[in-house]
C-alpha cells in the first residue's frame, strides 16, 4: 500500500468526522466551521488526485473550488451575523 493510498484513506476518515461534526454541531458557527473544513478536505483530495493522475487541470479546479469555498463562508457568516444582530 503506497503513500497516496494511505493518504486517501486518512482523508476519507477525516471526511466522515467532519460531516459528523457539521451535523451535530450545537451552533450555526460550528456548522459553518464544519463546512469550511469539508471544503478544505475536498480541495486536498482534488490536489492529491491531480498528483496521482498527473493531470494539472485538476489543480485549476482546486483553485476555483477554494475561491468559491472562501466566498461562500464569508457570505454565510455575514448573513448569520446580521440575522443574529437583528434579533
Amino acid at each position: 500500500m503506497g503513500f497516496y493510498n494511505i493518504a486517501l484513506i486518512l482523508l476519507a476518515i477525516m471526511f466522515i468526522l467532519v460531516i459528523i461534526r457539521s451535523v451535530i454541531g450545537p451552533t450555526i458557527w460550528d456548522r459553518l466551521l464544519g463546512l469550511s473544513m469539508l471544503s478544505a478536505k475536498i480541495i486536498t483530495f482534488i490536489c492529491l488526485f491531480a498528483l496521482v493522475s498527473g493531470k494539472t487541470m485538476f489543480l485549476d479546479v482546486a483553485l476555483i473550488f477554494s475561491l468559491l469555498g472562501f466566498i461562500s463562508n464569508v457570505l454565510i457568516s455575514r448573513y448569520v451575523r446580521r440575522k443574529s444582530n437583528s434579533d
